[in-house]
């Protein structure tokens, strides 16, 4: 018996609609549906307006770190190999998406999806993104660490906390030794501080027992040692410049685990030595953030109470100007 699905009984998407449009369409719903997923969000289509801006979703959800705001993004979403490609662990966004997506007043996130996968990938296009081919890793997979990643993006600096800007890292007298009792019993009453661009930053015993372990040298823990109470303050402000500098992820019982080391830069700050003028100073710190949420979180019904996140101060020291 024939069925009526058999390969010569499908009619080919003529009648009103080209394969393209179908496709887009498509594209458009499984990147809507999966956003509100990972993000735990809202979606809206576009109007007939804004399409014809090539805005094709609004995606607003609450803010992981600040209680009581949203987070808005205008998403333009893209499919097949005319705009991106997969590599070895992430995907390439061609010009031509960057060309149809780039903006002169805001700024908009793409979602590229894979046809032949049905993998979703994500990239935050700013108005000064350059015009060229841009390769993106692992971490821009459209999953429950996506909220993370574009809340970084979306971050906007205020006008005096930047890159440390305003903040004097005075050097104190006394013995290393009772200086580091000091500043030890400083550094575990505090425990945390707020970053806005990564949340709630733990300091714990790891950072510590990595900043003084035997093999550092002893200028550089120095350097932690003045810089360490200073730490509140700075990290309050956006950094000059932040990179992901090691990723990994694995898979552990029913879930997945992100490890990410952050790289932040404070270029702003000063150091004043004694009775001297204030130099400037570049602080440097490095954060570990590591996300867990469901291998099924696409079909998990408490997906919000099974995604984790923690923040942890790896190391900071500063560099003078003239050192």
């Amino acid at each position: 018996m024939l069925s009526l699905l058999s390969s010569k009984a499908i009619k080919k998407p003529d009648q009103g609609r080209s394969s393209n449009s179908l496709n887009g369409s498509d594209a458009e719903t499984l990147a809507a549906t999966s956003l509100v997923k990972a993000c735990l969000g809202e979606i809206r289509w576009g109007s007939r307006e804004e399409d014809g801006s090539k805005i094709d979703l609004l995606l607003s959800y609450s803010h992981p770190w600040l209680k009581g705001e949203r987070v808005i993004l205008l998403v333009q979403v893209k499919s097949g190999s005319t705009y991106g490609e997969t590599t070895g662990k992430g995907f390439k966004l061609k010009t031509s998406a960057l060309a149809a997506a780039k903006r002169t007043s805001h700024s908009i996130c793409i979602i590229w999806i894979d046809r032949d996968t049905s993998k979703e990938y994500w990239a935050y296009i700013h108005p000064n993104t350059l015009y060229s081919p841009r390769e993106y890793g692992e971490q821009h997979k459209v999953n429950p660490a996506t909220l993370y990643d574009l809340t970084r993006c979306a971050t906007h600096p205020s006008n005096r906390n930047i890159g440390g800007r305003g903040v004097i890292i005075r050097q104190r007298s006394g013995n290393f030794r009772d200086r580091r009792k000091t500043v030890n019993d400083g550094y575990r009453n505090q425990k945390t501080a707020i970053s806005p661009v990564m949340g709630t930053i733990e300091f714990t015993r790891y950072g510590w027992r990595h900043m003084f372990r035997s093999n550092r040298s002893a200028k550089y823990k120095q350097s932690s040692i003045e810089v360490i109470p200073y730490l509140p303050n700075i990290l309050k402000h956006h950094p000059s410049a932040h990179a992901i500098t090691d990723i990994k992820t694995w898979e552990a019982h029913d879930y997945i685990y992100r490890s990410s080391e952050h790289l932040l830069k404070f270029s702003e700050a000063q150091f004043k030595e004694n009775s001297a003028q204030p130099q400037k100073a570049e602080v440097i710190i490095k954060l570990m953030e590591e996300i867990r949420y469901p291998k099924n979180w696409r079909t998990e019904a408490m997906l919000s109470q099974k995604i984790s996140r923690r923040v942890v101060l790896k190391s900071a020291y500063c560099k003078r100007e003239n050192s």
